[in-house]
């Protein structure tokens, strides 16, 4: 016990004398480096503290309102109905507020939180091109006068150290009778998308606002679990079923104004291939919940718009003609190939 009492004496005596030092009257003063490093220490806990204090407001000011009871057992005095209320989403992406989360990054939450049914919309139609709807046959169940999407090359996105960049990225093909299903080895969907936050194209520069953003005054990134082993491919008289690797892509939507977005397509990179599934899920869970949002999945199709994955055709798995698929090529070039109507 008294060995125990002086090691933990010493110990304390050691540590003492690496934060202090005693001057010649004995007195003792703290080191510089711990007057910094406590200076440090003071500053992270004051910014956790406000991180956490903004999170709370934000999930008060957002719950749904509710009617008092009284404390005394006996019901609130009722009151007159009243016409309901009708919230209008702002359209216009200036009246958004783009807010941190968490800690500061480029990826921002967007309040209102109305303002992803939009970008839901336009993820509804990727996530039915996957599972069996062609691409005319997608637009018109969900309302759009045209595909949502763009044929590009690059997007200049917002990075975390080097400011506005070019990135490269491909489009899904646009032939409007290609039909595709990215499933598991027993057909089962396998495709997810899930928000990872958005950011405004244009910077401050001194007094004046730079935009580099073009016509998408914000821009949102969303990953897609591409989970599937079997890619079955469909045009016109033609069927090709290709194995693939789980993949992890990350996809950039921007807003062209009055509540609609497009894909502007597919980073080149990064791509992650998928290992753990139920972690990917999880993940995507607690990163969609920071950002207000939800993983939208062929269950959300289903219970949001009506849509199903549409049946795979008969003996799926045995498409392996090579004659087939080329053939399938051969339509997709054509198609891109000829001029618009």
């Amino acid at each position: 016990m008294i060995f125990m009492e002086t090691a933990l004496k010493q110990l304390w005596i050691t540590i003492l004398d690496g934060l202090t030092f005693t001057d010649l009257a004995g007195y003792r003063h703290p080191r510089r480096y711990a007057v910094v490093a406590g200076v440090i220490l003071f500053i992270s806990l004051l910014l956790a503290s406000m991180s956490l204090v903004n999170r709370i407001l934000l999930s008060h000011l957002m719950e749904g309102t509710h009617t008092p009871v009284s404390g005394t057992g006996v019901p609130a005095t009722p009151t007159l109905p009243t016409e309901p209320t009708t919230i209008i989403c702002p359209v216009n992406a200036e009246e958004w507020s783009l807010g941190d989360v968490v800690i500061s990054q480029n990826y921002k939450t967007i309040q209102p939180a109305c303002v992803y049914d939009g970008l839901a919309h336009t993820v509804a139609w990727a996530l039915a091109v996957r599972n069996g709807y062609s691409r005319e046959e997608a637009r018109q169940l969900l309302g759009f006068d045209e595909m949502p999407m763009r044929q590009l090359s690059q997007v200049k996105i917002l990075t975390d150290t080097k400011g506005p960049k070019d990135v490269d990225v491909g489009f899904t093909p646009p032939t409007p009778d290609l039909i595709e299903w990215r499933v598991g080895d027993n057909g089962e969907p396998a495709v997810t998308y899930a928000l990872r936050g958005c950011f405004r194209t244009s910077s401050a520069v001194g007094n004046q606002v730079e935009v580099w953003g073009g016509e998408y005054p914000v821009i949102c990134v969303v990953v897609e679990d591409a989970e599937n082993t079997r890619i079955v491919y469909h045009l016109g008289d033609h069927y090709y079923t290709a194995p693939a690797i789980p993949m992890r892509s990350f996809l950039l939507f921007g807003y062209i104004g009055n509540g609609y977005w497009v894909w502007l397509g597919i980073q080149t990179n990064p791509k992650t291939t998928i290992h753990d599934f139920a972690k990917m899920a999880d993940e995507r869970r607690t990163v969609a919940a920071l950002f207000d949002s939800q993983p939208w999945d062929t269950l959300w199709l289903e219970q949001r718009y009506g849509m199903n994955q549409q049946p795979l055709p008969e003996n799926w798995r045995s498409f392996t003609d090579p004659s087939e698929q080329q053939a399938i090529v051969n339509g997709l070039i054509t198609d891109w190939e000829s001029p618009a109507p």
